[in-house]
């Protein structure tokens, strides 16, 4: 705190020289981005440099050098009698200003900067709470921490001469801190920014400028110059004109960028992602983003009023300067058609393409968004053809309770379902039941299409109805197969039923009965008939037992008698 004070003095005091010791004078050219150069010349005084500088030009050389801050740039030269080092602080921007100068200072800088160049706000404003002497603050710093010059000698060794600022042609001066204000203000009553979404996909935009007719009288031919490169229409009002603007853009990036022509403005922009609702894959959130700068049109408030709306949703009413808005929307990709083909082989092997049909309502980019949420395991081949009229696809194969799984996450109240029992007289039975709940479109309008049902199971009769069946408009009964069914069906399996629904309606659910009791009597009779006749040899030979034994014993005695008169006969030889 001690040295602050001291180093506040040492500054102070330097008001004291008239000229000798260090003269330092300032100039900064500045352009209307803010970006420019500010140049502070230190001159050196031989005769007062020998009086209060404890050492050589050596020296200070190095000092400098040394102690210089990365901020700035100095040559270097000299005349003889006085020695100049010149600092060069160079900034693209006013952040970047704003950074090199605090690591310049010994406290936080503050700095207006407003430029207009409009039929509303013309002019400029430029303030600094800080002079070229603080932004050196670091060489007399180095200098006395050097013991290059002393307490005594400090208050009499600098001289602080002005600053000058030129702008687009114009010089003021200042031996202060920059205070420059010569704004003048128009009025503009208001500003209406509506936003709706088409049903293309496309964004309109229609900006409104609220102009009182005093403004109008004073400035209409430059406020028409100021928008000659647009579209412009005029409303008239009980005190004024409102100048309105209308442009379109596929996305919103696009729309905030022409309203960034429209408002005059380099810092307004736009952005915009999509996700798509846990509820309905057709339905996209998206979030936005936009930075809006009306500061070509500001009162001597500082602000104007601004009404910003978004598909009829007032998002903000304000007077401002600029603003960053956040907000979000929807859209829905209607469906017009759908076609649902399942193969039917065992539960635990089922197979089926479903398809929407549609006209495209949302950009490509949202479309490619969609698509990715056809996902999951048994989820495969997922396509978008077609240009004006889009058909979106998906192919999946599994068990009953993995498909399920999938759809029933994208199409929330559908359900996938099987059960089978078994009985000795009618074989197996399987109930099959699919239930379909498609979202219904905005408008409400029913969709149609079609729910083919094909079975590859040789061993099961077939018997498939929809509920509720006044949504079947038409019903065809067939062996032959659709292209459809075809792409599910491999080389070496058969179509053995195929039933094909017209279907009105966003639910529906098919039953399939599947009974393999002709199969399995048919299995009965082909393992059990030779099964019986083994049976009824062998309680036919139990029966006879005792008749069988009498004539095996017989028999025995034939062979036996024959072989001993055979043996005799060949001993008498």
């Amino acid at each position: 705190m001690k040295k602050k004070v001291f180093l506040l003095t040492m500054l102070l005091s330097l008001l004291l020289l008239s000229g000798c010791g260090v003269n330092l004078s300032s100039k900064i050219k500045l352009n209307k981005d803010f970006s420019g150069t500010r140049t502070m010349s230190c001159t050196f005084s031989s005769r007062d440099f020998n009086a209060y500088f404890k050492g050589s030009k050596e020296d200070l050389n190095k000092l400098i050098k040394e102690s210089c801050p990365d901020s700035l740039t100095y040559t270097s030269s000299s005349d003889g009698e006085n020695d100049t080092y010149t600092f060069y602080l160079r900034f693209s921007s006013l952040d970047d200003y704003k950074k090199k100068v605090s690591d310049l200072l010994n406290f936080s800088p503050d700095i207006t900067y407003e430029y207009g160049d409009s039929p509303f706000v013309n002019g400029l404003i430029y303030k600094e709470n800080f002079t070229s002497k603080d932004l050196m603050t670091w060489l007399y710093t180095a200098l006395y921490e050097k013991k290059y010059i002393d307490k005594d000698s400090s208050s009499d060794l600098w001289d602080l001469k002005t600053t000058q600022i030129s702008f687009l042609g114009k010089t003021y001066e200042t031996k202060d801190k920059i205070n420059i204000n010569e704004m003048t203000y128009v009025p503009l009553s208001s500003i209406d920014i509506d936003t709706i979404t088409e049903k293309s996909g496309k964004l309109t935009r229609k900006i409104k400028f609220n102009i009182p007719q005093k403004t109008l009288d004073q400035n209409s031919g430059k406020i028409r110059s100021y928008f000659d490169r647009n579209d412009i229409t005029w409303e008239n009002t009980s005190d004024g004109k409102i100048l309105c603007i209308s442009f379109n853009a596929n996305n919103f990036s696009d729309l905030a960028q022409k309203t960034r022509s429209v408002l005059h403005s380099k810092s307004s922009f736009g952005t915009y992602n999509s996700t798509c609702s846990e509820d309905n894959p057709f339905k996209l959130k998206i979030n936005y983003k936009e930075s809006l700068d009306v500061s070509n049109f500001l009162s001597k408030k500082g602000s104007v009023p601004v009404t910003y709306t978004f598909n009829g949703k007032q998002i903000f009413n304000d007077s401002i300067k600029d603003k960053e808005i956040s907000f979000t929307s929807s859209i829905t990709q209607p469906i017009s058609k759908y076609e649902i083909a399942v193969v039917w082989n065992t539960s635990k092997d089922i197979r089926r393409k479903v398809s929407f049909s549609f006209r495209k309502m949302i950009t490509t980019h949202q479309l490619s968004i969609l698509k990715k949420q056809f996902q999951g395991p048994t989820i495969s081949d997922v396509t978008l053809s077609g240009t004006k009229t889009i058909t979106l696809s998906f192919v999946q194969t599994g068990s009953i309770s993995e498909c399920n799984k999938d759809f029933s996450a994208l199409f929330k109240n559908s359900a996938m379902t099987a059960k089978e029992h078994f009985s000795l007289t009618a074989g197996r039975k399987i109930n099959f039941s699919d239930k379909i709940a498609l979202p219904f479109n905005e408008n409400g309008k029913k969709l149609s299409g079609h729910y083919i049902f094909a079975s590859i199971n040789p061993k099961e009769s077939i018997s498939v109805s929809i509920t509720p069946a006044h949504n079947v408009k038409n019903k065809t009964k067939q062996n032959t197969s659709t292209k459809t069914i075809s792409e599910l069906v491999h080389s070496d399996e058969n179509i053995h039923d195929l039933c094909d629904f017209e279907l009105t309606g966003n639910s529906f659910q098919a039953n399939y009965q599947g009974n393999t009791a002709a199969s399995f009597w048919m299995n009965v009779l082909k393992w059990g008939i030779p099964v019986i006749v083994l049976i009824l040899i062998l309680l036919f030979l139990f029966r006879k037992k005792a008749t069988i034994h009498d004539m095996f014993h017989t028999i025995k005695q034939s062979l036996s008698e024959k072989i001993n008169t055979f043996i005799d006969k060949i001993n008498k030889l």
